[in-house]
């Protein structure tokens, strides 16, 4: 979650837990609560009183969780920045992810690859989604450790980055939605 997003739930746990002390003060008489809030008429409705205080424990508590999820909620981020005596280097995560892509079809013998990575900034730590289609109707549990040792070590050589999860998603090229086979050029 990046610094932007997690602003903008405080503000609204904030906004969210004010609103519900507001509701609170205007609906049921509390003695420095309400004459602070707003100097109304109060009811004593028993199921006005109820409803208001539901309401406000509703969102007091989804507020509560909004903050608290802002606050642990790992960093994440769309390129690594590293710092040295010689100067400063960021790699973007659009273009490790289409290294990924075209190392595995390199090496892999895979077609239609799709990589997504998430990088945390904190513990620089990645995690890499990808999925392709086998052309060559090979055992696909070897053709998805493949790739999974494609990305570890390209991953590390480029980033110096600890590779926490990949998962891989092979489709067999007979139950693929794309019927190209690639590598074959195309007589006319």
């Amino acid at each position: 979650m990046n610094k932007f997003t997690k602003l903008l739930i405080w503000i609204v746990g904030l906004v969210g837990i004010a609103q519900s002390i507001w509701l609170v003060g205007l609906v049921v008489p509390i003695d420095h609560l309400s004459s602070t809030v707003n100097k109304t008429v109060q009811t004593g409705t028993p199921w006005i009183l109820v409803t208001a205080v539901t309401i406000a424990a509703i969102v007091i508590l989804v507020s509560i969780i909004m903050i608290l999820t802002a606050i642990f909620s790992p960093q994440k981020a769309d390129q690594l920045r590293f710092k040295s005596p010689n100067g400063r280097l960021s790699i973007s995560k659009a273009a490790v992810e289409k290294i990924l892509q075209t190392s595995i079809m390199e090496k892999g013998n895979v077609n239609d690859v799709k990589v997504k990575m998430q990088l945390h900034t904190k513990n620089r730590v990645a995690r890499v989604n990808v999925t392709a289609v086998d052309k060559m109707n090979q055992d696909l549990v070897k053709v998805g450790e493949d790739i999974q040792t494609i990305v570890a070590e390209k991953v590390q050589q480029l980033m110096d980055v600890e590779v926490k999860k990949v998962r891989v998603k092979v489709t067999p090229f007979d139950a693929s939605s794309n019927r190209q086979k690639a590598g074959r050029p195309r007589v006319v």
